[in-house]
């Protein structure tokens, strides 16, 4: 009896390590599964390129997918904007996301010059002002006979739209909470505006 009772500890005692072993095992392939499929997702999008389109015919836009980094990885390769980025946390908080963006604002001035006057040192200089804008930009000038002098205000509106698309069970059935690939969009409001490039990163920690 006691031998068979030995014999029933020594098997569950077995049991266990087996499942203990195959658990983790799991738990490792599943890893190394989520770490190749994050590496191969990175190498799509560093040599894919930024998308760009227009949104109602004279707004610029762009779309690009997202790089996922480790929080080492992201102070590896992305060393300048880390730092800049570390004097701007709060004690104590983890980076999840940054994101940049880079534009350009080519603007068409066109104005009609009127006479005026500017005092230099209390002596009234005749000189020649312009002025142009719209919503998003202002430009004032002088030009006297010896020199020019201006000012030239640009104002822009960025809207960034992060869209997470999820993997399904069995790759067509319900929706799980791992994600299969997020992408960011960059909308410019000012039509002069356009999006030369952009950048998303998820950092893990």
């Amino acid at each position: 009896m006691k031998t068979k009772d030995s014999l029933l500890i020594f098997f569950a005692i077995l049991f266990l390590l087996a499942t203990t072993v195959v658990g983790f095992q799991y738990k490792r392939i599943e890893r190394l599964t989520a770490e190749r499929e994050r590496y191969k997702g990175n190498t799509e999008v560093l040599f894919g390129e930024v998308k760009r389109y227009r949104v109602s015919d004279s707004l610029n836009a762009a779309r690009v997918e997202a790089l996922e980094l480790t929080a080492k990885e992201y102070e590896r390769f992305r060393a300048e904007d880390a730092r800049l980025i570390q004097s701007l946390r709060q004690k104590n908080r983890d980076l999840s996301a940054v994101n940049k963006a880079q534009s350009r604002t080519i603007l068409s001035l066109s104005s009609v010059p009127r006479d005026t006057v500017i005092v230099v040192d209390s002596v009234r200089v005749p000189a020649v002002a312009v002025h142009c804008g719209d919503p998003w930009y202002d430009f004032d000038g002088v030009l006297t006979e010896t020199a020019f002098t201006g000012t030239l205000v640009s104002r822009d509106s960025l809207v960034l739209v992060e869209s997470v698309r999820y993997r399904r069970f069995l790759g067509f059935l319900w929706k799980t909470h791992r994600v299969q690939d997020r992408r960011l969009d960059c909308l410019s409001k000012n039509p002069h505006t356009e999006i030369l490039g952009l950048e998303h990163i998820i950092v893990e920690n």
